[in-house]
């Protein structure tokens, strides 16, 4: 089998001046045109902004909101161990003060499911021995950092509460992140925090609200459906608690919270129209059944 071959200038023509056959866009066929070329209809396929999802303001909103609910707690959390840390309350008023909030968002979560009493059995089980073996291991977790400085262990747990905000879903299935990295670099930052407490018992204390803060509490906010208004209540609970700390750690705080809860969601809406999704000939062939 011979193969014949023409010269073509830059438009495809023929040299002679006879046009080509018409291009199709199949490889197995012999066009008898060089690899590179591509004739005028190679872009008539080309489509842009196919289905787009076109999120509302409101949308916007409410994701921002679940953002500034889990930098609250964060916050919070922190501002436990503060007040854990200069003596300004004592530790079983913390831990009491937590467990009446976490067991009543626990039984509104379990109210009405199937076999409620079988799973309450079972989740009662866990807590008492979470708490038994906590409370034994705590003076080994209290002593577990004493040749570490402090200066490391709050720039260790910075880094790690860092991680469980980047690293967290807010409760957005679009989200593709796994949870076990951020919840365990939150216990991990909590557990660099315990180690630096009075007592055992404080950083027992401290164990317990890191797992209501960061294990439990987030599986009730993924079904609350009113966002904003948690995260207001947080952001007013943690200004007004921050306020006693610093001052000027409170109106940073509040200028974070604008700029997330208002700026960000509007920068989103507004940059929408600058997406652009372009699919044409080259992409991934579909075989139509």
């Amino acid at each position: 089998m011979t193969y014949t071959c023409d010269k073509y200038n830059m438009n495809g023509k023929k040299s002679n001046g006879e046009l080509p056959a018409r291009w199709r866009k199949n490889l197995y066929q012999t066009h008898g045109l060089p690899d590179n070329y591509t004739d005028s209809s190679f872009l008539e396929e080309l489509r842009k902004n196919i289905n787009p999802s076109n999120i509302t303001a409101m949308e916007a909103i409410s994701f921002a909101a679940s953002v500034l609910t889990q930098l609250n707690i964060v916050i919070l959390f922190v501002i436990i161990f503060v007040w854990l840390n200069n003596k300004w309350t004592a530790p079983n008023i913390i831990f009491v003060f937590s467990g009446i909030p976490t067991s009543a968002g626990y039984f509104v979560h379990t109210f009405r499911k199937p076999d409620m009493l079988g799973k309450l059995s079972k989740d009662f089980r866990t807590v008492v021995i979470f708490l038994a073996f906590g409370y034994i291991l705590s003076p080994i977790l209290k002593t577990l950092t004493d040749t570490v400085s402090t200066d490391t262990i709050y720039a260790m747990t910075i880094f790690m509460f860092l991680i469980h905000l980047i690293f967290s879903k807010y409760g957005s299935p679009q989200v593709t992140l796994s949870d076990s990295l951020s919840i365990t670099s939150s216990l991990f930052g909590s557990l660099m925090l315990a180690s630096r407490l009075a007592s055992p018992l404080h950083a027992f204390t401290l164990l317990t609200i890191s797992v209501q803060c960061f294990v439990l509490l987030p599986f009730i906010m993924y079904q609350l459906q009113n966002k904003v208004i948690v995260a207001i209540i947080l952001s007013c609970t943690t200004v007004y608690l921050l306020h006693l700390i610093s001052l000027t750690i409170a109106c940073v705080f509040v200028g974070v919270t604008i700029f997330i809860q208002l700026v960000c969601p509007l920068w989103y809406i507004r940059w929408q129209k600058y997406k652009e999704n372009i699919y044409g000939p080259w992409d991934e062939a579909v075989i139509m059944s």
